[in-house]
C-alpha cells in the first residue's frame, strides 16, 4: 500500500498521539485486574500498534472486513493476549 508524503507537523502530531494513545492503554494494562502481561510498557506498544495496523490494512483493503466482525475478533484476540485466556462465547461467525 503507497503512502502520501507527511509534513513534520503531521509526523509530530501523529507521534504525540501514539504516544499518548499507548501511555493510556498502558495504564489500562497497569490498572485492570485481569492482566497478566510481564512487560507491561512492550505490551501497550504491541496492542497500539496491532490495533493501528489491522485495522487500517482490513478496512482499507479492497476486501474490507465487517468492521464489527472485525472488532470482536480483535477484541477477543487483545484480551487473550492481555489475560492469558480465553474470550468470547466460542462461535464463529458465519
Amino acid at each position: 500500500m503507497e503512502q502520501a508524503p507527511r509534513s513534520p507537523e503531521l509526523l509530530e502530531k501523529t507521534s504525540r498521539y501514539h504516544v499518548a494513545r499507548t501511555a493510556y492503554v498502558r495504564e489500562l494494562i497497569e490498572n485492570h485486574p485481569e492482566s497478566r502481561v510481564a512487560d507491561v510498557p512492550i505490551a501497550a506498544r504491541l496492542v497500539v500498534s496491532t490495533v493501528e495496523l489491522l485495522v487500517h490494512q482490513l478496512i482499507a483493503a479492497p476486501d474490507p472486513l465487517d468492521p464489527t466482525r472485525l472488532e470482536n475478533e480483535l477484541v477477543a484476540m487483545v484480551t487473550r493476549y492481555l489475560t492469558g485466556g480465553p474470550q468470547g462465547d466460542g462461535t464463529a461467525a458465519p
